[in-house]
């Protein structure tokens, strides 16, 4: 009953008759020939000690894997009666990285403030046209690939007919107990523009359903950098279509499968392993945070988890706020008080004063210009109302609803006017993502994401706490 493993024992076996018998045989072997028995002992550990080192691709059928077994299974069930505490919040992450090897970038942020500190699950959503061409022992190579890359992640292939529906899915299945996911980490949909309308549809809704499922959400987008997808000539997964951009822009931003993800991957050929630039070290660079909204502390926190990293140890967290000129100096402070009471060691605190004010004329332009093959144009087609345009195209613009939320979109313009001017060539800037509206149309929608994060040559992420505490000061 007490075997670490399923295998069945001898009938009149007893652990201490065989430790009592070892010593037994030992003392015996130094008692008639003290010589030949140390050097047993000496060929025994060298052996042990090559094997170990070596480590060869054996299954031994250990029972110290069994062990290992009933200890996580023990640690995880004890975890359930643990009551949930502001101060021992982590980022549990579940990042869609497709087959994790086409997605580094996003494999390498999360990794950045996950490794030994929290729980990360990469999810790739397999359509179901794909699942049957799909090799047995793809899950075997990614996982390798995670391991040589030394990244602490899970990997979870799950089927569905798009990506909304294998998400929502995945966010209700993913995890054990307390080992669950509360963050969901995706990457930018650069080539909304082009998509097909349905499958921008699908990464709004899985915007929603991850609020919905009380899940925190992060948005990576990398504007230069290596198009993976591409480089290891992988095939792109129906939900989204290949990324086309008008400018340099990273190509980890959509989820793709993987056909044939063992061609080109082998234990001896690292072909696959293409450098990020979150495994360089960055320097003296700063961390941009802009706190637009009061999320529960996640945008703070990400940045400090990151900080304690070698490679980002050096790095300066910039916080920037929403204020007024009369009261400039007196937020500032508040601020650096708040932060302190935090226990963030963040000094460098800049008060947005010019916000509110009207973005330039080119910015505007640019923006219409983004959403207009969007627009219904309804107010200049006569004799047709705006339900009988939408049953042909209900993603589309109204002329009603892009002035309903002409207010909000400016100030996204003017949002990203000072992200550049203050950002530029920072390490990473992160912004508050604006909390999506049911009657805010997805294009629309899209847009104000691909307004905030444009134009920027560092990475940048799009981050929002689902209003849980994450951070706290009073309690000791």
């Amino acid at each position: 009953m007490n075997s670490p493993g399923w295998r069945p024992s001898f009938h009149y076996y007893s652990k201490w008759t065989a430790l009592f018998g070892a010593v037994i045989s030992i003392v015996l072997m130094f008692l008639f020939t003290w010589w030949a028995a140390l050097v047993t002992l000496c060929i025994i550990f060298f052996l042990f000690g090559y094997v170990n080192y070596n480590k060869p691709k054996i299954n031994w059928g250990s029972s110290v894997q069994a062990g290992t077994y009933n200890m996580a299974l023990s640690y995880s069930v004890s975890l359930t009666n643990v009551e949930d505490h502001v101060k021992n919040f982590r980022p549990q992450c579940l990042v869609l990285t497709g087959p994790p090897n086409q997605r580094p970038a996003l494999v390498d942020f999360v990794g950045c403030f996950t490794k030994h500190v929290s729980l990360m699950i990469c999810g790739d959503i397999v359509m179901e046209q794909d699942r049957k061409t799909q090799p047995n022992n793809t899950s075997d190579v990614l996982v390798k690939w995670l391991n040589k890359r030394k990244v602490r992640s899970f990997y979870t292939p799950f089927s569905g007919d798009n990506l909304r529906t294998g998400v929502h899915h995945l966010l209700q299945a993913s995890g054990l107990g307390k080992l669950k996911p509360n963050t969901l980490v995706l990457g930018f949909k650069a080539n909304w523009r082009d998509s097909a309308p349905d499958t921008i549809e699908d990464y709004i809704n899985t915007i929603y359903d991850s609020f919905d499922s009380n899940y925190c959400l992060c948005i990576l987008r990398m504007m230069d950098g290596l198009d993976v997808t591409a480089d290891l000539d992988f095939q792109v997964n129906d939900g989204f279509e290949a990324d086309e951009p008008e400018e340099p822009v990273e190509h980890d931003d959509q989820q793709s499968n993987d056909e044939d993800p063992a061609a080109d991957m082998s234990d001896e050929d690292n072909s696959d392993q293409i450098k990020t630039v979150f495994q360089n070290d960055q320097g003296k660079k700063t961390i941009d945070v802009y706190w637009i909204a009061d999320d529960g502390g996640l945008t703070l926190l990400v940045p400090y988890l990151l900080t304690r990293r070698k490679r980002w140890r050096r790095c300066k967290v910039r916080v920037f706020i929403v204020g007024d000129e009369q009261n400039e100096e007196e937020g500032r402070k508040e601020m650096i008080a708040l932060l302190k009471r935090f226990r963030l060691d963040v000094n460098d605190v800049i008060v947005m004063t010019d916000s509110e004010k009207r973005p330039q004329a080119k910015s505007l332009t640019r923006f219409v210009d983004s959403v207009a093959p969007f627009r219904l144009y309804d107010e200049q087609q006569e004799g047709v109302s705006v339900q009988e345009l939408r049953q042909n195209a209900p993603w589309k613009i109204s002329d009603k609803e892009f002035e309903v939320f002409r207010l909000k979109s400016e100030r996204k313009i003017r949002l990203n006017e000072i992200i550049r001017k203050n950002s530029q060539h920072t390490a990473l800037v992160l912004v508050s993502l604006p909390v999506p509206h049911r009657d805010c149309p997805s294009a629309l929608y899209m847009a104000w994401l691909d307004t905030l994060t444009c134009g920027l040559h560092c990475p940048a992420v799009l981050i929002r706490g689902n209003q849980q505490n994450v951070l706290t000061f009073y309690c000791q």
